[in-house]
This record gives structure tokens, sequence and C-alpha cells, in this order.
């Protein structure tokens, strides 16, 4: 061949290109680092009292607050429904809360009597006779934009760090 030439060696190239593929077959490193990350920034929501784009909770109740124990908005003595957790779960990261009022405090709602004529608590000193209670809506768990943002450098850092391995 005239003139000038490259020649490429496809050893480095097959590679790089076996070890994407043997990372894409266990991303199980990638999930445990997206399970950390969105447990961590639930976690925070807790204690910056905000919903996943930033805005404030609803305040509590005037009565509720008048003898809610614990430091703050959906954050009680024992901090259980905070104690955000993930998990590996069939190929994927389940991140959450084992607390059975953690989809109601989420996902706000009416909670009304199962087996009982009315709902019958206590707060504020005053004890309560009800037909349902409505619950404000204090979103804490779900992606955002940021979130998914991350969770794709997550992804590709994965993948990076598989690359120059062979560096």
């Amino acid at each position: 061949m005239a003139g000038t030439t490259v020649t490429l060696d496809s050893t480095q190239v097959n590679d790089a290109l076996a070890r994407m593929l043997a990372a894409a077959g266990d991303v199980t490193p990638a999930l445990k680092n997206i399970g950390e990350y969105e447990a961590g920034v639930t976690r925070r929501r807790f204690i910056d009292a905000v919903d996943p784009d930033g805005k404030p909770w609803q305040t509590l109740n005037e009565l509720y607050a008048k003898t809610k124990k614990g430091p703050g908005i959906l954050r009680g003595e024992t901090r259980t429904l905070s104690q955000i957790i993930w998990q590996l779960a069939d190929g994927g990261v389940v991140i959450g809360s084992n607390e059975v009022q953690a989809r109601i405090h989420n996902e706000g709602g009416v909670i009304r009597p199962k087996n009982a004529a009315a709902l019958v608590f206590s707060m504020g000193g005053k004890t309560f006779k009800v037909q349902k209670v409505t619950m404000p809506k204090r979103e804490f768990l779900r992606f955002n934009a940021t979130s998914q943002t991350r969770i794709l450098e997550i992804v590709e850092d994965h993948f990076l760090d598989v690359i120059e391995q062979g560096d």
C-alpha cells in the first residue's frame, strides 16, 4: 500500500469489549451503588422535610405538633420510617421502607376504619372519634431528574471501570 497507513491491533479492542460484555452480565456492583445512593438521598429528605423535587412537606397539624415526640415531620422518636433500606431483587434494586405507614405518608390518602364504627385517637391532649382521616402527601420516595442522571452516571462508571481495568 502506498502512502501512509495506520494499523489497528484489535487485541486491546476485543479485550475491552469482552470485559464490557462480562460487566453487562453482572451489574450487581452498579445496582449496589444505586441502592446506596438512593437510600442516602431519601434519608436526607427526612432531615430537610422536602419531597424529591425539593418542595417542603406540609406542616404538621397544630394539635398534633403540640405533643409530637421526635425531631421533625415524619421523624418520630425511633425514626423507623426514615430508615430507608435497599436490596437486590429480581435483577434490579428495590429501595423503600418496611414500615406499614410508609405508603400513606408518601402518597397521602384517606384512612377509614376497617373493623370498627370509627377511628379513635388522641391528639394534642384531646380524644377524637371520626369516620375518616385525610393524610397529606409528604412524598419522600421517588426518582427525580437528579436521581435519574446520577443513576445513569453510576451505570456509565460501572462500564468505564471495567474498560479501564485493561489499561
